[in-house]
């Protein structure tokens, strides 16, 4: 017998019981299309992980902070040597001190009280809404506003609702930025007649960054010179106030690669300082990237796996039935080689035939799926805004190929059941 005749033959076997037929490959349909949409979701939501970490700048930035007194550190915070040998380490790209200025900032009948950032344009990374970055040096303090910064600007004669959160959040003042000279004062502006008044600075908007509800958009910065200076112009206040002159309680640095980041990390612990940086966290997200794959992918094992259970049931109730035909092969010479071919290759036309159809639905599901562009969770996975699901080449070939096996596995037990039938006895219970 040839192959062609034995699929021909197994073809013509499972057509005569249509309604079982179907009912064994629609579990095997089901468990396919499980196995795809699962890998590729989670395939999809991993490549959207990858995509942030290598868009996420903030991945290249360590900070170091030494916020302890210099009694117990035995160190006057960092100082510009330190600065400077920690710049000079292999893949740092920048270093800047960070300087913190107390500030109340007006313009026409709004003002803030707020710290002003002082650092190096090089290690900053901001996203700009309009405008650009300040540059270094000069005489006038040129900020760079925080697009949610801004709602640090009242009229105190006319202050925004706090108490209503969705009230506030709506609120913006109404301030062009780029074309307002700005009065800023250093200091806090408290009533303390015994303090030293701060020196008054005409100030300039160079750029306005994008709101982001982070550190980064609800800080202002400034050129780390001219932020020196103006604590050395109040020297007298700053010292009131406990700002240090001579020294630094953070220095932000950036890398070349975030490769590199815990390699810098640890010589910078070598010198006795805290660090920190947002890849400290990457390994446990990507750990527990891995394990949602594994669970995804046990849910569609778990699919296949019942109907697996549901061929085998199908292929041993089929050979009961046949019987009498598995008797008159046998009689008639045909070889238990051929007999046992027979009933593998229905059970695999089961397997790949469900494994197809699965891919099928599979496909149009995920179409259904990216028709929509809303941010949305599954299984603990977050998809962001506009984000397409998709199926890889290896995950539409390996789900038809395990489906296949599932099928031939399914059917090896059946098979084997029937080439050891007596050929008379198979006659003679045959119906």
């Amino acid at each position: 017998m040839r192959t062609s005749d034995l699929f021909k033959l197994a073809l013509v076997h499972l057509s005569r019981r249509k309604s079982r037929t179907f009912l064994t490959v629609l579990g095997v349909i089901v468990g396919t299309a499980c196995i795809v949409l699962m890998l590729s979701i989670g395939y999809s939501n991993y490549k959207q992980f990858e995509g942030l970490l290598t868009n996420n700048t903030a991945l290249t930035r360590i900070e170091i902070n030494d916020y302890s007194s210099s009694a117990v550190s035995g160190r006057g915070g960092i100082t510009d040597s330190t600065v400077q040998s920690i710049a000079a380490m292999e893949h740092v790209e920048a270093a800047s001190p960070v300087v913190q200025v107390p500030a109340v900032i007006r313009t026409g009948a709004y003002e803030a009280n707020i710290s002003v950032t002082g650092i190096e344009p090089a290690v900053l990374d901001l996203e700009l809404e309009e405008g650009g970055m300040f540059g270094q040096g000069g005489t006038m303090p040129v900020l760079v506003v925080g697009g949610d910064a801004v709602q640090q600007f009242v009229d105190p004669k006319n202050p925004p609702n706090y108490a209503d959160w969705e009230e506030f959040s709506k609120y913006s003042p109404q301030i062009d930025w780029l074309g307002t000279e700005l009065e800023l004062q250093f200091g806090y502006g408290m009533d303390n007649p015994e303090a030293p008044r701060g020196s008054l600075y005409r100030a300039s908007v160079s750029g306005l960054t994008k709101k982001a509800q982070s550190s980064e958009s609800n800080s202002i910065y400034m050129d780390l010179a001219v932020a020196k200076r103006m604590l050395m112009d109040n020297r007298e206040l700053a010292d009131d106030m406990g700002v240090p002159l001579n020294s630094y309680q953070q220095v932000i640095v950036r890398v070349d690669d975030m490769d590199n980041v815990q390699s810098v990390m640890d010589e910078i612990k070598k010198l006795g300082y805290q660090t920190y940086s947002e890849t400290e966290y990457i390994s446990q997200m990507q750990e527990e990237q891995g394990r949602q794959q594994g669970q995804l992918f046990a849910i569609g094992l778990i699919s296949l796996f019942v109907s697996a259970i549901g061929i085998a049931n199908t292929m041993y109730a089929s050979i009961l039935e046949r019987r009498r035909d598995i008797g008159i092969m046998k009689v008639v010479g045909m070889k238990i080689r051929k007999i046992r071919q027979l009933f593998l290759t229905e059970s695999a036309m089961i397997g790949l035939l469900g494994g197809l159809v699965g891919l099928g639905i599979s496909y149009i599901v995920v179409l259904a799926i990216n028709t929509g562009t809303e941010q949305t969770s599954f299984l603990g996975m977050v998809f962001s805004e506009g984000m397409k699901v998709e199926i890889p080449m290896w995950v539409a070939l390996g789900a038809l190929g395990i489906a296949l096996l599932v099928g031939i596995a399914s059917g090896v037990y059946p098979a084997r059941k029937a080439t050891k039938m007596s050929p008379l006895e198979a006659m003679r219970s045959g119906n």
